[in-house]
This record gives C-alpha cells, structure tokens and sequence, in this order.
C-alpha cells in the first residue's frame, strides 16, 4: 500500500494560509477601527478646543466692555453703581454663532461686577509701582457658552482692574511737558519723577534718588553720549549726562498719567482748565459746579472767591474787591452785618450777576465794593515780563486774623460754617483778577506774610493748611508756611518741614520774591540794587511753563521758580512737589539766563515727604485717574 504524504501537507498548508488571512483580517480591521476612533475622536477634541477658545475670547470680550465703561466713567468722574456694569454684555450682531452669558453665578445675560472699599496704598503695582494713591478694586466675571455638535462648551474669564487715583503732590516732580534738568551745580532729586513728554537731564552732577519714568524717552548717557537737549537745538551742556539713577534704570514708555481735565488726550492747553474759570457746560458755575464733573474745577471747590474789578488798582486798600463764600449746603443769601465785607452763599439766585464767563468775575449789579482787611491791589514792576504788574494781593497773616475773629464784622462764623457743611475749615482761596493783560501790564496775584497757615476749630475739630488757585501768575513775597500756630519763629526754615501745615500754590507761573523786596523798583532799577535775603518756600507747587523751542531754553526744572533779584550767595530754600501741567497763558516772555534779570541763588530744594501721608496732603490735591489692570484668569 502506498502513502501520499504530499497531498496531506499541501491541504494542511491551505488551512494554515486561510487563518493567517483571517487573522490579518482581523487585525487590520481593528487598527482600521482603531484609526477611525482616534480620529473622531480628535477631531471632537480639536472642535471642542476651538470652541473653548471661542467661548473665552467672548468672555474675555464681555469683560472688556465693562472695562471700557469704568474706563469711560472713572475718568470723567466716579464709579457708577455695580448694576449698571452688571447689565453690560456684548451685542452679537454679525456673529457667525450664538453665546450664551451668565455672571460665572448662574445669572444669565449678565456680567458679574464687584467693586470694593476704597483704601489707599502704598504701592499701587503695575506700572504706577513705588507711588502712593487711592484704589478701589473691581472684579469683572463673565461665563461665555458655546453650543455645538458635541457637548457644550463655557469659560470663564475673571478680570480685575483698580480704579486708581493718583495724587499728583506725591511726586517730587510731575510734569505732565517734556521734562529738562540742567542746574549746572549738585543736584539730588529724593522722590519719584515723571513725564508724561520726554526727560533731558542734561547735567553731569543729578542725582536721581528715587523711581524715574517718562512716556517717551529719558536722555541721560546711554542715549544721549553728545548732552544735546532733544528740545532746544541751541542747549548743550558742556559735560557728559551722567546722571545717576539710584533706584534703577529710568523706565521708557510708560503709560500716561491722565489729567483731571482732558484725561483722554492730556492736551496742554485744555489741562490749563484745572485753575481757570470753569468753562459753558457740564463744568460751568452756579448749575453744574457741585456736580461730579463741576468738581474738577479748582474755582468750584474753593471756600472763598476774590476778585476786582477790571479798572485795576484803585486806592491804597483796593476798595473795587470782593469776595465771595461758596457753599454748596444752602443756597441762602448770608448779608453782611456791617459793610465791612460782602459775601454770597452759594449757589443763590444773584451769584450769576457776579459771575460772567465773557468778561470773568465781575459785575456792578448786587455787589458791594469794600474794604478787606487781607485783601488789597497792587503794582510793581517784572523784570522777566517787562511788564508793570497789577495784582490782587492777599495777606495771610490778616486772613488768618480776620478767621478766627469773633467780632461781628470777623471770619469766624464762616469759618464755623464751613465746618458744619463740609467737615473743614475755610483752607481754599481762588482768586481771580479782571485786569486786563496787555503789552504794558500783566494781571497777577501776590501772597504776603504768609509765614504761618491759617488753623481753625471748631467743636474739637482743627484745620489747618490753605491751596490759593489763581489762572493768573503768582508771586509770593517771603517766607512762606515756615512755623505753626504756637511754634518758635522761623521753626521750619530751611530743610526742616517738621512745624508745617498742607500748603499748595497753583498759578499760570510762580515768582518767588524775598522779603527785601521794594515795591519801588523800577525798571531802570539795577540788578546789583535788588539785594534779597534767604528765603523758604515750604508749599506744593503748580504752574506753567514756557517751553523749549529750537533757539530758546526753558530754563528748566532748576528755573521752575522764577526769580527777579541777585541772588548770588544766597540761598532759596524750597520743600514740596513740582507740578508742570501747562504751557503758561500770561507770563510768555522766555527764561534768559542768569545775569539779564536775576543771578542764581544757591539751591537747598527737597520733595516734602509729609506729602506721603493722605492725611498731610493739601487741600484739593489735583488727582490724575486711572483704570489699571492687575490680573487676568480663565477656567
């Protein structure tokens, strides 16, 4: 018998090749299924992270709506209440899908909006870092869903931003121009320094103590090896600008510091506003000045108003002057008890006859013109101006007199008054003077004896300080805010601001005079014949300037307080802050240097860090405001 062994193997073989089929079979079949898994699932995937991508652009959309209109309010006046912002969600006109919003609480169709406690800090962060001010924070949620193929898909996006206020005497210097330093000798700046323009310092020997930032540029040594004043093509110091910056590199860039007025744009000329006339509108006098808005007007928040009439000087004690009282609790006419002054409360039905936006503070119907005991016109003579001076002078020392007395003719009822109504003192004076300005005379203001503040009580309370606004120049004769109210003599004379009250002077331009100033100088009086004496300035400061242009210099921050005597070896003390918010209206002839009209004083000028605490600030501080983020969260 015969065996085919071959035949067996060859069905054996099939059978083996027809399972390994089977089995690659299967096996692709599972990779192919496998593969058809892993890409729905990734294209789910990637579906459901555009659309969480999406949901948080919007939420993040919504959240920036409300920023806007914080923005929008906080900047033109004052918060508005929580609900209003809690309504605000983005309008979807033209878009390719539809979002559903909530407040991240559940609420849906709103946007969830907190506003905390104002408080004030010693470090605002961000790029306000190392200043002072106060903040509220704001915490905006929005939850943004998206619905789509798959499962819905939300985010969330949390945005927080301080509403900031940002006193502008916490600076040591705060000039809202371009910023130029060239004083020649030693100069140490203690405090922080801004520019919302650019910064030349173009000396060899400043000394920056504190933080340093500018909107444009600061030109020191790194970026300016020649010392070319970028604003004056014509100044050029003689050193290399090695200006030492203590606290670390000036920082470029920053953002700007918006102004009480014109916030949006800072423009130069619409900031001048703070210290003039408020103008038609929102801002204008009797109608709007104790609305949000009106308040940004110094005039509106002075305690007392001055003013003459436009004839100028007339007589030894100005009898063409009067004043006004403003108070915003009562609109009764308060009449005087003698005619030793007038007075109006204000608002009241005859204000509006004393007030003229077209021709200033004047008008002959319903005011008397009488003498006050620290209220006078002046003359004398600016040898930068080249022009006779014709000013409302006011004597501090009288008006602190006529504050506390309690004759019937004295301050003190109103004084009282302005206690019960707005918890402080009389301590703002805003003084307007009609004099017309012309090539041959300049309308001004002038503060005398005013070594010692004003300081009240009134049923425990005290006050003590005085801000004088006028949008006219400004002199100050003497010393000024140098000792208190039971204080040796001449305590803070010099360096020393320990026996102070909160002071500030705001004007079109502020010329310091000392004490031996004559009124008879003339302009054929020589410089050699105006000798001065030492003089503090213990005061906040607030003015214009008259700008670089290509042929002319500034003068400078070393020049911000202009002088009119020879000053060499003597010595001008100054403690406060500087503030440059405008080009000056008046007082327009350009800074010549020393030798034309004055001779340089030695320097002793610091940053008063009583300016530090809120408390110690002078009255009505000008604030700048501001919305500045402080994180961002999604989820």
């Amino acid at each position: 018998m015969r065996i085919n062994l071959n035949s067996t193997r060859r069905r054996s073989d099939s059978a083996y090749i027809l399972l390994v089929v089977i089995v690659t079979t299967s096996v692709c079949l599972v990779l192919l299924g496998s593969m058809m898994y892993w890409v729905s699932s990734n294209a789910q995937q990637t579906t459901q992270n555009e659309m969480y991508t999406t949901a948080q652009a919007a939420a993040e959309a919504a959240t920036e709506e409300v920023v806007a209109a914080l923005d929008r309010d906080f900047v033109n006046g004052s918060l508005s209440a929580p609900s209003v912002y809690q309504v605000l969600v983005p309008n979807q006109t033209g878009w390719p899908f539809t979002v559903y919003y909530s407040n991240g609480s559940g609420t849906t169709n709103q946007t969830g909006m907190g506003i905390g406690l104002l408080h004030f800090t010693n470090n605002l962060g961000s790029e306000f870092q190392n200043l002072s001010g106060y903040v509220q924070l704001c915490s905006i949620t929005s939850c943004a869903t998206l619905y789509g193929t798959y499962s819905p898909v939300s985010a969330t996006v949390v945005n927080q931003v301080n509403a900031t206020t940002i006193p502008l005497f916490q600076f040591a210097v705060f000039y809202n121009l371009n910023l130029e330093i060239d004083p020649g000798n030693n100069m140490s700046i203690l405090g922080a320094v801004f520019s919302n323009g650019g910064i030349w310092a173009g000396t060899p020997n400043i000394t920056f103590q504190s933080y340093v930032g500018a909107v444009g540029e600061v030109y020191d040594a790194a970026t300016d090896p020649t010392n070319d004043d970028p604003w004056c093509g014509n100044k050029t110091d003689s050193g290399t600008p090695t200006a030492n910056f203590l606290d670390g590199s000036p920082v470029n860039g920053s953002s700007a510091i918006k102004m009480p007025i014109d916030r949006g744009s800072n423009s130069a000329s619409a900031v001048e506003g703070v210290i003039n006339l408020p103008p038609a509108g929102p801002g204008a006098p009797n109608a709007y000045a104790y609305t949000t808005n009106g308040q940004l007007y110094l005039y509106n928040e002075a305690d007392l108003i001055i003013s003459n009439s436009p004839a100028g000087t007339k007589g030894t004690y100005g009898t063409n002057i009067v004043v006004l009282y403003q108070d915003s609790a009562s609109a009764a006419i308060l009449n005087p008890v003698t005619n030793d002054f007038y007075m109006l409360k204000y608002p009241a039905g005859k204000y509006t006859n004393v007030i003229n936006q077209s021709s200033g503070i004047y008008s002959a119907t319903n005011v008397l013109y009488q003498c006050y005991s620290f209220v006078t016109n002046v003359s004398f003579y600016d040898y930068r101006e080249s022009d006779t001076v014709q000013a409302v002078q006011l004597n501090i020392a009288a008006l602190n007199t006529w504050l506390t007395n309690t004759a019937v003719n004295g301050g003190v009822s109103w004084n009282n008054e302005n206690f019960q109504d707005k918890g402080n003192g009389i301590n703002t004076v805003f003084i307007y003077n009609n004099v017309p300005v012309n090539s041959s005379q300049l309308p001004a203001v002038r503060l005398i004896n005013g070594w010692q503040m004003p300081y009240t009580t009134y049923n425990g309370r005290t006050n003590g300080g005085l801000t004088l606004v006028t949008p006219q120049p400004l002199y100050v004769k003497g010393n000024y805010n140098v000792q208190t109210h039971g204080s040796t003599p001449d305590a803070s004379v010099g360096a020393n601001t320990t026996y102070t009250y909160p002071a500030a002077i705001m004007g079109d331009a502020i010329t310091i005079v000392s004490s031996n100033w004559l009124d008879s100088y003339s302009s054929s009086t020589l410089l050699t014949g105006r000798t001065p004496a030492t003089t503090t300035i213990n005061a906040a400061c607030l003015e214009g300037i008259v700008q670089s242009t290509n042929s002319n210099y500034s003068g400078g921050l070393e020049n911000f307080l202009r002088l009119e005597e020879n000053w060499s070896s003597q010595t001008v003390y100054y403690n406060g802050s500087i503030v440059v918010m405008f080009p000056s209206i008046y007082a327009t002839n350009f800074w010549q240097p020393t030798g034309n009209y004055y001779n340089a004083p030695i320097r002793q000028w610091a940053f008063d860090f009583n300016f530090t605490n809120p408390s110690a600030l002078p009255p009505h501080t000008p604030s700048a405001s501001d919305i500045v983020r402080q994180s961002w969260s999604s989820y």
